[in-house]
């Protein structure tokens, strides 16, 4: 009883295995396709059998070369493509170990040239806030006393030329 068993498990297995594959091909290929396929070759093998011979003599012996360099060119490109990238890759990171301590230094130089522009900047508007003269729109330099008075100590004027002032030898009090 053990024998029947197993046996018609065996054929259940193998007919939905069968099954299975039948799926796939009908998903490849639909029922209708193939059956005008199965009656071309049919008509070809009744009509010229010796040509249909030769031809499936030829299939039976080439596909398997075929399938093996078709294998081996898909099999080339995958490696190939792969060590591309990991090539690719390793280049990339060997150029990484250059450019971030490049690109740490650039900006630090950057960075204390910033902080000296500004600081400068900063440090001379202080000072020139802090002096007892400026200059007004008209290009007169003005003095200020303890006393808060201004006076004009330098009145410039462009000459026909455009390079020569002329400058006020006395000051003369200046009114806000």
């Amino acid at each position: 009883m053990a024998v029947d068993d197993l046996s018609s498990s065996a054929k259940a297995r193998a007919s939905d295995l069968i099954a299975y594959g039948q799926r796939q091909v009908d998903r490849v290929v639909s029922p209708p396709t193939r059956q005008k396929a199965y009656d071309r070759v049919y008509d070809l093998s009744t009509e010229r059998p010796i040509l249909l011979s030769f031809l499936a003599f030829q299939l039976a012996l080439c596909l398997a070369p075929l399938l093996f360099f078709a294998g081996f060119v898909a099999t080339t490109i995958a490696v190939s493509l792969i060590s591309a990238i990991l090539f690719s890759l390793f280049w990339i990171g060997i150029a990484l170990l250059f450019l971030v301590p490049t690109l740490f230094v650039t900006f630090t130089i950057a960075l204390l040239l910033w902080a000296w522009a500004a600081a400068s900047f900063f440090a001379s508007r202080w000072v020139y806030q802090r002096l007892p003269f400026s200059v007004d729109g008209d290009g007169q330099l003005i003095m200020t006393n303890s006393t808060g008075n201004k006076q004009v100590i330098f009145q410039g004027k462009k000459g026909d030329d455009g390079g020569s002032f002329d400058v006020k030898a006395e000051a003369a009090e200046v009114k806000d």
